[in-house]
């Protein structure tokens, strides 16, 4: 109970943030038909000290953009200074799109490790869904946004939620955090009515994450 009070509170911030909020629908929570029953293992598992960028390489985003590799940046944030080095392993893009680069497209990935309950914040971690008592948190995150949807057949399970260009996966150990590139100031860009579901996807794959 304590848990569901806690995320309650953590995913009301942000749906409220981002107009996604609803009324929680109570036959949702604790249902867990979203879990893909076919999992059998990860293609890639979490270690301490992995990098996110290993697989993902600027043509590979360049081809799901339609733009020259030129003009895409890719930067792991654990190997700059410009970062705090306890940071979770992440991969940070850019494309140069638009007059200067307050316009450029943005996006990551990130590798959130699930975290014990028995650590540091591991009661917040657990009732967020990034422990390994999951299940009832991401039930949760769903029956209280208004756009959240699940994606069948990634990972143990995979909820986008369109508010926010977010993809989350499930995986054993970790989860997947997928934010395809995008700016919406950029009126170009937001013309060309990408589908960033697809986009985000496609980043898991071409990450080595899913088939």
């Amino acid at each position: 109970m304590r848990n569901l009070i806690i995320l309650t509170l953590i995913i009301s911030l942000f749906t409220s943030c981002f107009g996604d909020k609803k009324v929680t629908n109570v036959f949702e929570i604790g249902e867990t038909s979203f879990i893909n029953k076919n999992f059998k293992v990860n293609k890639i598992n979490y270690t301490k000290g992995m990098s996110a960028c290993n697989n993902i390489t600027k043509e590979a985003i360049a081809k799901i953009y339609g733009v020259s590799a030129s003009k895409v940046h890719v930067e792991d944030p654990t190997k700059s200074d410009r970062y705090k080095k306890d940071m979770a392993p992440a991969c940070i893009f850019y494309v140069e799109e638009g007059d200067n680069d307050f316009m450029w497209l943005r996006g990551s990935i990130a590798v959130n490790r699930e975290i014990s309950k028995d650590e540091f914040m591991g009661d917040v971690a657990e009732a967020a869904g990034s422990g390994k008592n999951w299940e009832e948190a991401w039930s949760l995150k769903k029956s209280i946004s208004k756009s959240a949807e699940w994606i069948p057949n990634l990972g143990k399970a995979a909820l986008w939620n369109p508010k926010k260009g977010v993809l989350e996966i499930k995986f054993e150990g970790y989860t997947l955090v997928v934010n395809p590139l995008k700016n919406r100031l950029n009126k170009a860009e937001t013309s060309k009515n990408r589908d960033y579901k697809k986009i985000a996807i496609s980043m898991a794959k071409v990450g080595g994450y899913i088939n």
